[in-house]
């Protein structure tokens, strides 16, 4: 109740009419005073000097006229309230207009009869010794019959009050109209003044709660410039409204084009979270804005490590992982400028399961890769001691012995390092555009490859009847396909005791299909999910014996995602194997 009384008290339009009304009783009780204090003042001046000049009237009359001294008494106040005494200079009365003068006490005492025989105009107001009412005496001198006497007129003062309040009266009614008028005039100034304020303050009003498009009404004078500047603020803001609406909507975008999950915390609250922060987690029921991590379906060990990060005063950051999925995460968080709420926090989560594993992959292929080079490299410096001490020892056999198995092992090197190259060139990004002919290149393939197979007695033979008088081309790198051929058909040779390794191409409306197939001894069911990894053998002495590296299904693998097709095996024990490689078509 005070609030609203104050907020009342302190409006523009109670200031302006209280400032009026304010100066409007200032000028009524100005005005009231002078009709009470002035006033009477005035109007018993006026009296006073009425009455000196028929005193002196009276006087000149008394001197002039040889009448007795009663009848000029008489005479001078007939028809008036007013009474006339003529005093001798030794205090007697000589005559008076309303009493007997023998009656009358001497009136040497008055200090207006004092006065007058003294020469000078006496006044005073008292009660009448013979009336017992208040009047207002003034004496003048006169001379009667060639004496100096007194002449002393007279008039009660309720008289004189009358005359006063009667003034007053009309002093009054004339305050009471003037009020009126002056309240009436106030309501019309107060609404004149304050209008055109209060319409410019509604519009503020409606600017500050977000109606920018609200007319700001016109004014005169200093309120004029008011409107204009309200005009030009209230422009000012829709322009920057719309930068940061544009900016938010960019920043929104880029947010929501990050991979990561992206969180800004009010203190342990989300007010704001990416696309990605739903894809990876599922929100809580009413979304994330207002919500605490703890109640998404976040891991609760993230969310744990999340909810801590949030208490950081510097950026920092933390791996996580495994989680029971089996994921790994990386939180990074950046405290921001604090709210006068509380603290600002913003949150990033990777998901770096992929990386993670491909770090795993890579220490794998570094610890394999440095074994599988270490074991050629040592037999090579074994051997080549070997050499040395039968060719001291005069063995010629023995030593070209073991600079033939020199040899073997240094094709064995060779052949790892080219591996390992074509390797890291199938994990770079294919140059966009190039197309290989399917038929040429397994022709090519075939005739590398036909020596190694009529050495172990093998039909090498290539099954092209689906795609007879037919172009087949793929969108893969010719040198990518060479090097998926050779691999598939040693390992199809190396692994076929008898029987024959047949290469078919067929064509659909998606993509070009080869199946390489053999009739050899067939991989385990066990072993075919990881065939296609980086040095795993089925066999590891039958690999090491026919001098492979352990990366040429691997090399398989990279050339078929490197294309964008795929890639799956079949196969029996005891019977064979099938590998199908599937591109995508050009043309």
């Amino acid at each position: 109740m005070t609030s609203a009384v104050r907020r009342w008290a302190s409006s523009y339009r109670v200031r302006i009419v209280g400032g009026y009304l304010l100066v409007l009783a200032l000028v009524a009780g100005a005005w009231a005073w002078s009709l009470y204090g002035p006033l009477t003042a005035v109007v018993m001046g006026q009296q006073r000097a009425h009455l000196t000049s028929i005193a002196q009237a009276g006087a000149l009359v008394l001197a002039e006229t040889p009448a007795r001294a009663q009848d000029i008494a008489d005479r001078l106040v007939a028809r008036t309230n007013l009474r006339v005494t003529i005093v001798a200079a030794d205090g007697h009365v000589l005559a008076d207009s309303q009493e007997p003068a023998a009656k009358m006490a001497n009136h040497s005492d008055r200090p207006e009869v004092i006065a007058a025989l003294a020469g000078r105009v006496g006044y005073a107001e008292r009660d009448s010794a013979t009336q017992s009412i208040p009047q207002m005496y003034v004496a003048v001198p006169a001379s009667l019959g060639g004496q100096r006497v007194a002449l002393r007129v007279s008039e009660p003062l309720d008289r004189i009050n009358g005359l006063a309040s009667t003034a007053r009266q009309s002093g009054l009614l004339l305050l009471v109209l003037a009020i009126v008028g002056a309240l009436a005039l106030t309501a019309r100034l107060s609404s004149t003044a304050v209008g055109p304020v209060m319409a410019l303050k509604g519009a503020a009003e409606a600017m500050a709660a977000g109606d920018l498009a609200v007319p700001v009404p016109r004014g005169d004078g200093e309120l004029g410039a008011l409107s204009e500047a309200l005009t030009r603020l209230g422009g000012r803001i829709r322009g920057q409204i719309a930068q940061l609406e544009g900016d938010q909507a960019i920043l929104r975008t880029v947010l929501d084009g990050l991979q990561a999950a992206v969180f800004l915390f009010d203190g342990d609250r989300v007010t704001l979270a990416n696309s990605s922060a739903s894809t990876m987690f599922r929100p809580p029921a009413g979304g994330w804005r207002g919500s605490c991590v703890t109640d998404s379906a976040m891991p609760a060990s993230l969310a744990a490590a999340v909810d801590e990060r949030l208490q950081c005063a510097e950026p920092c950051s933390t791996e996580i992982g495994p989680d029971p999925e089996r994921r790994y995460f990386r939180i990074t968080a950046v405290p921001l400028n604090p709210t006068e709420r509380g603290s600002r926090t913003l949150v990033v989560v990777e998901d770096i399961t992929e990386r993670s594993r491909l770090d795993s992959v890579r220490r794998d292929f570094v610890a394999n890769a440095s074994h599988e080079l270490k074991t050629p490299a040592s037999s090579i410096q074994l051997l080549a001691e070997s050499a040395m001490t039968a060719a001291g020892d005069g063995d010629t056999d023995q030593a070209m012995a073991f600079v033939g198995q020199m040899k073997d092992e240094a094709d064995r090197l060779r052949r790892l390092v080219l591996d390992l190259l074509d390797l890291e060139r199938l994990e770079s990004a294919p140059a966009p555009g190039t197309v290989t002919n399917l038929r040429a290149a397994i022709d090519l393939a075939l005739t590398g490859h036909r020596r190694a197979a009529a050495s172990r007695k093998l039909a090498l033979a290539a099954d092209l009847s689906e795609v007879a008088s037919m172009d087949v081309y793929a969108e893969a790198d010719p040198t990518d396909v060479a090097i998926a051929l050779d691999n598939l058909l040693e390992n199809a040779i190396t692994y076929t005791e008898s029987g024959s390794v047949t290469v078919r191409l067929s064509t659909d409306a998606g993509g070009a299909t080869i199946d390489v197939t053999d009739t050899g001894v067939g991989i385990a069911p066990e072993h075919l999910p990881r065939v296609f990894e980086r040095f795993y053998r089925v066999d590891p002495a039958r690999t090491r014996a026919s001098g492979g590296t352990g990366l040429g299904l691997s090399l398989v693998r990279h050339v078929v995602e490197r294309a964008g097709g795929t890639l799956s095996i079949a196969s029996t024990v005891g019977q064979g194997t099938t590998v199908t490689v599937r591109l995508p078509r050009a043309g």
